[in-house]
């Protein structure tokens, strides 16, 4: 909890202090930073109201159908996008007005929001007329809770949509999903059941051209893939795995290899027997699965629980003895590599492994206590996140690092047959000592984009520089909401 007050101390003055803004994320006019809304409509038109209903992006409705409050916010909203919304009624006379355009009650009217700033926001009118009363309402362009951010630097950034997923680590608000253009402005959100997470927000373009929109969304319990207008398609969930059990989808990655063609992470919590240095003890631990699915048959499973070797790899969660579900492995990133094997960072090993997609075997450890490659001090990681290929094809991943320690990027180039380094290159600036999550993005004109994941302290939580001169060119900061203490994104990706 001290952790993130800190955050939210610094940030809620820096936000009040650019209370009306839109980098702010909402519109300070209509909430405090204490109670949140409170903002009741008209009751004597309220009461005639039976439900309030909408169609916006993708077919996201709206938060709540009561009419007691004139505040109307939508799950989901799109810059460019028309929302469809109805007052509905039974024996009544109303009328219901939004600009230009009025419709009679049980109708829809069609509203469209050129952008998603507050400025925005939608003006409706409902009017009785039997008895002439009006009740005014707001069609909001985003929620009010909406995570706030600002945008500090952002000079001769690398092209494209920011891609974040905020979230509250103390969980008073909700999770959203967030793209957010290269002006800085938020051109869609996606906002989440509060106390579940919504996690890895990315845009995947398949093979044919077509473009999917996926993240994690715990509360539908799966992968929610979306097509190019943000319409649900399906929610990938976990098929029974190797060993017969059914896990829960692990959230941290996945990869959408084509329309029923997916990549998921399993939290493959189970009671074993096989831990070397407990020989004959049954223990239960939380191991990590990885999955391949198409077309709705798992047919590659993959179980940390089947390489016992494993257990004496862990850095950290490894009290196997307590027998309470040691999180000896906590995997975070899956990759497919070149030769159609996988590549998968693993924070609590302090290692990035190497998978054969035929049999399942490990075919290097990078890193680690059980390192293959020989890494020297200076080499070293600690709690890796984001293991990719970078542009140029070396192998890149986010170093947490001890604490008190300044995070870093890193990149590598393998002789993966001969397992050695061939060149290593650290890069750091805008300096964090992040504790958890993060991501690094290494794109060919050099720039690196960097999530800071959770971290002590009021600073930006998405940064990209120039990794040859250190010089920074995009910065953004999540601001505490009217429910928060603050927000951190689990990861900040570029995708054009």
């Amino acid at each position: 909890m001290l952790l993130h007050a800190r955050k939210f101390l610094v940030a809620s003055v820096a936000c009040l202090a650019l209370a009306g803004l839109a980098s702010c994320g909402g519109d300070d006019d209509d909430f405090d930073y204490v109670r949140g809304p409170s903002n009741p409509a008209n009751p004597t038109v309220a009461r005639l109201i039976s439900s309030v209903d909408a169609v916006g992006v993708g077919g996201a409705g709206l938060l709540s159908s009561s009419a007691a409050s004139n505040d109307l916010q939508l799950r989901a909203n799109l810059a460019g996008g028309t929302v469809q919304l109805r007052f509905s009624c039974s024996g009544c006379n109303l009328t219901v007005t939004s600009g230009n355009v009025t419709v009679g009650a049980n109708q829809y009217i069609p509203i469209t929001f050129a952008t998603l700033d507050p400025a925005a926001d939608a003006p409706v009118t409902v009017t009785d007329n039997v008895s002439g009363a009006k009740a005014d309402y707001v069609l909001r362009a985003r929620p009010l809770d909406a995570a706030p951010y600002t945008i500090g630097t952002n000079t001769g950034a690398e092209p494209g949509d920011l891609y974040l997923t905020p979230f509250d680590p103390d969980g008073y608000g909700p999770s959203f999903a967030y793209r957010i253009a290269g002006d800085g402005s938020l051109t869609y959100y996606y906002r989440g059941t509060p106390g579940k997470d919504i996690l890895d927000f990315k845009k995947t373009v398949i093979p044919g051209g077509a473009t999917r929109y996926s993240f994690y969304d715990e509360a539908a319990g799966g992968i929610r893939v979306m097509d190019a207008g943000f319409t649900t398609l399906t929610v990938v969930q976990a098929l029974p795995s190797s060993d017969g059990n059914t896990y829960a989808v692990d959230g941290h990655d996945h990869v959408i290899v084509d329309d029923g063609h997916y990549l998921i992470g399993l939290r493959a919590a189970k009671t074993v027997a096989n831990i070397p240095s407990l020989v004959g003890q049954s223990l239960f631990v939380r191991g990590t699965g990885l999955q391949e699915i198409i077309n709705g048959a798992a047919v590659f499973n993959w179980l940390s629980t089947d390489h016992p070797e494993l257990y004496a790899c862990s850095a950290r969660g490894n009290g196997y003895a307590a027998n309470d579900g040691a999180d000896y492995a906590h995997w975070d990133s899956l990759v497919v590599d070149g030769d159609g094997n996988w590549i998968a960072a693993f924070r609590h090993l302090d290692s990035v492994l190497k998978i054969n997609r035929t049999d399942g075997s490990i075919s290097w450890i990078l890193g680690g206590s059980c390192d293959q490659f020989g890494l020297s001090a200076a080499q070293k990681f600690t709690s890796p996140h984001d293991a990719r290929r970078a542009a140029d094809g070396r192998l890149s991943l986010f170093d947490v690092g001890a604490a008190g320690v300044l995070s870093r990027v890193l990149a590598f180039d393998l002789d993966e047959a001969g397992k050695t380094v061939t060149s290593f290159t650290p890069y750091t600036t805008d300096a964090h000592s992040s504790y958890n999550l993060g991501s690094a993005q290494l794109f060919a004109s050099g720039h690196a984009l960097v999530g800071w994941g959770e971290f002590n302290g009021a600073s930006t939580d998405v940064s990209e520089y120039d990794t040859t001169t250190g010089t920074v060119s995009f910065q953004l900061t999540l601001l505490p909401s009217y429910r928060t203490y603050g927000y951190f994104s689990y990861r900040g990706r570029k995708f054009p």
